[in-house]
């Protein structure tokens, strides 16, 4: 054993408390827009009914905030700048239920220690306010000072005195678009408050209080966004989901209209966005993603929100009940849409104008490449022009008694491949390939889910390693992997021998799906990457057996066609998420031929 001499400095050593508090400041203060979180969030649990937010430089050089929240009294304004100081926990039992925003007693310390910050606040009892400073750390005297009732809270010069974390900032732009990023999704869980963003002596955003939620998704969002997004609402147990979702084929190429509230908190959580994705599937094009605001309900000690500095992330306790709460809620809002299409409210064309020859673009949109495959009927080359972006759903004012597609009015069968149809008030093209192929991918489906998963074994059995954790997860989970098809049994220390697959999958190797499988169960209790794989087997039985285009159909089949699409769900697309039918209205054709001003 080795001794420091007495001149010798300690290899472990206290660190100051400077230096503490600008390392904690790093967890929680990451750039201008962290600050601005903490701060509203602050507000907000303070009762706050107004918030004004004051940036100069993208809040590098000033970032102002304003409420009219309860107030601090200056004995607890003194208090509220020292670390680990709240006003939200009593005991020990109240971290494993929190019902507020902020709760840690971080924030304010954090941002004082690397930025100049000066705070003023009264309480509605007080006649008078009172101010304190806090510069880099070093905290000034609480002073009487003149002060409407809330809290104003300034920051200067963030990062002053920590100049490698400054230039880790982004360029102006980008960091004014995360503060505004803050901003919006504080603003859709709290429709209630008005919230205001100035920067540079410019409004940004101003977000006045409304009393329905969905005035403020038009505010935050746009109309453009905002009208195709339908409210729904779900409970099961103790656990509630409610929001809004982007009805297909309404969809954006990221996810950037994606925003997921857990007890009104924004998280970023895998388990709900893939729940959420889950609740779409088959609907939407590969590399498409839905717009949807959601709001996840659940006990407070149900959800652990203190696994993450910036509170981001959180833990569910039953992980598997919250998945499957809201992957039931969305796809039960998505069927409803999809079983009454003639109730769903009208949407309308893209902003751009129509193209002067009034026809649909064939690119330029999400496409989908079916393969070529020798059919019964002569081939013709396919014509997969319709671009999804443009499919809107129909839009009659009441659904007609026989269903919707079967009260439809049939013309004619164009181009080989589209049947002309009006209703009351609009004209509807229908693909009959996609048609058929939803009506045969639906059957397929529900022949799997009312049976077992038929096997095929293996002659010869492959072997699938797996690392310690992941070998006591499959030992737990065996019976799930058997209700999807797969049989394994024990091949040694570390592997597994696959003895039998779906007879769904193609040949190929199985061990990568089996490891993939066993990765997602140990975040959710089901896998859904075997069901993918089964309904991708699925819609390509389905793709092989149905109608083709270019075939010639009788009126009788033209009419079995459409009345077999009122029996199925989702019956607006077809299993790769392309649109069965595209609509235009009266209002529209008259446009065309300019017979409206």
């Amino acid at each position: 054993m080795v001794f420091c001499g007495a001149d010798d400095k300690l290899k472990i050593q206290i660190l100051s408390d400077e230096m503490a508090s600008r390392i904690a400041a790093g967890e929680v203060v990451e750039r201008p827009a962290s600050v601005v979180k903490e701060l509203i969030e602050n507000s907000l649990d303070a009762g706050a009914t107004e918030i004004f937010v004051w940036l100069e430089k993208s809040g590098t050089a000033l970032i102002r905030i304003t409420d009219n929240g309860d107030g601090m009294a200056p004995e607890e304004l003194a208090v509220a700048v020292e670390r680990h100081a709240t006003s939200k926990l009593r005991d020990d039992d109240d971290l494993f239920r929190i019902a507020t925003l902020g709760f840690r007693g971080e924030a304010l310390p954090s941002i004082g220690s690397i930025a100049k910050m000066a705070i003023s606040s009264r309480p509605a009892a007080n006649a008078s306010g009172a101010k304190l400073a806090v510069d880099g750390g070093k905290k000034g005297e609480v002073q009487a000072a003149a002060a409407a009732v809330g809290t104003t809270i300034e920051i200067k010069d963030i990062f002053f005195n920590t100049p490698a974390r400054r230039k880790f900032l982004k360029a102006p732009a980008t960091e004014l678009s995360h503060v505004c990023d803050v901003v919006n999704r504080l603003a859709l869980a709290n429709h209630q408050v008005h919230i205001r963003l100035q920067h540079d002596g410019r409004t940004v955003a101003d977000y006045t209080a409304v009393k329905q939620a969905r005035d403020r998704l038009q505010q935050v969002l746009g109309v453009e966004v905002a009208k195709n997004l339908k409210p729904f609402s779900y409970k099961q147990g103790e656990m509630g989901v409610s929001g809004f979702l982007s009805i297909a084929p309404t969809s954006f190429p990221n996810a950037r209209y994606l925003f997921t509230f857990v007890n009104r908190r924004y998280v970023r959580d895998k388990v709900l966005t893939h729940a959420l994705l889950h609740g779409y599937d088959t609907l939407l094009m590969k590399g498409q993603y839905p717009a949807v605001v959601l709001f996840l309900e659940i006990p407070f000690a149900e959800v652990d929100v203190n696994v993450h500095p910036a509170k981001y992330e959180v833990r569910f306790r039953r992980q598997s009940d919250v998945h499957e709460t809201v992957s039931r809620g969305v796809r039960g809002a998505l069927l409803r849409d999809a079983k009454a299409p003639g109730e769903t409210a009208s949407y309308a064309a893209p902003p751009r104008p129509w193209p002067q020859a009034y026809s649909f673009p064939s690119s330029g949109g999400p496409t989908v490449n079916e393969p070529q495959l020798n059919y019964v009927a002569q081939r013709w080359p396919r014509d997969d022009s319709v671009e999804p972006r443009q499919a809107m759903m129909p839009t009659a004012a009441h659904r007609p008694a026989g269903g919707f597609f079967s009260a439809l009015t049939i013309h004619d069968q164009i181009l080989g491949c589209y049947l002309v149809c009006t209703a009351t008030d609009r004209m509807i093209l229908v693909d009959q390939h996609a048609a058929h192929e939803r009506i045969a991918f639906e059957r397929l489906r529900h022949q799997l889910q009312a049976n077992a998963v038929e096997r095929q074994d293996l002659l010869i059995p492959q072997s699938v390693e797996l690392n310690a954790g992941e070998m006591l997860m499959l030992e737990q989970k065996l019976d799930v992997m058997e209700a999807h098809g797969f049989m394994l049994e024990p091949f040694g220390p570390g592997s597994f021998a696959i003895t039998s697959v779906p007879a769904l999958l193609p040949e190929g190797d199985y061990t990568q799906l089996v490891r993939q499988m066993v990765a997602e169960l140990a975040e959710v209790d089901t896998s859904s990457r075997l069901r993918q794989h089964l309904e991708d087997r699925l819609a390509t039985m389905a793709c092989h057996s149905v109608i083709r285009a270019n075939r010639k159909l009788e009126m009788e089949e033209m009419r079995a066609l459409l009345r077999d699409l009122d029996q199925v769900e989702f019956a607006t697309q077809c299993p790769h998420g392309r649109p069965v039918l595209v609509e235009l209205s009266r209002d529209q054709l008259e446009h065309m031929f300019k017979r409206v001003l």
